[in-house]
């Protein structure tokens, strides 16, 4: 069992911020109608899409709850490639561990919520297309991907330490 490796711990917690981002706007993508008109009208409730998408008060309490929980979902999907990637290597259980901790305290802080990485990438995904569905699903396509492959290059060990994996002992 490798020690402890806080180069890989920021590297996994890298990756999994783009991971969970990733599934987080695949999910506004299925329903990128109702996420617009609840962003765009929530001050007026008497708008044709909001009577339309949601009739009754409580369909809006619904609708957050039914998006949030997909950060959840992504961080739980997260920690479990992060531990098979960690256990696959031999690297220590506490890389897996520091990194859930870490991943937590940043969702404490309501980080995906926000949209910090999502207005981040706002102009570079307008160049594909001004459709907030498309923009969607390309940027979280793209973020889930970039995020495994970070995952990924986290536990090769020729990524930080090249000279070891040419000279084996």
């Amino acid at each position: 069992m490798k020690k402890l490796n806080f180069k890989v711990i920021i590297m996994q917690v890298l990756g999994l911020i783009l991971l969970i981002h990733g599934i987080l706007q695949l999910r506004f993508y299925t329903v990128a109608e109702k996420f617009i008109c609840a962003v765009n009208h929530f001050q007026d409730k008497s708008s044709e899409c909001w009577n339309r998408l949601f009739p009754a008060k409580e369909d809006i309490f619904n609708f957050w709850p039914s998006i949030y929980i997909w950060i959840f979902l992504g961080f739980l999907s997260g920690i479990i490639l992060v531990s098979f990637l960690n256990w696959k290597n031999k690297l220590s259980p506490l890389n897996t561990i520091l990194a859930a901790i870490v991943m937590y305290i940043i969702m404490r802080f309501k980080f995906f919520r926000k949209g910090i990485l999502s207005r981040l990438f706002d102009s570079f995904l307008s160049v594909f297309s001004d459709d907030f569905k498309l923009q969607f699903i390309i940027g979280g396509v793209l973020s889930a991907l970039i995020g495994i492959l970070i995952l990924w290059l986290s536990v090769k060990p020729v990524f930080f330490n090249p000279k070891e994996e040419e000279n084996p002992d």
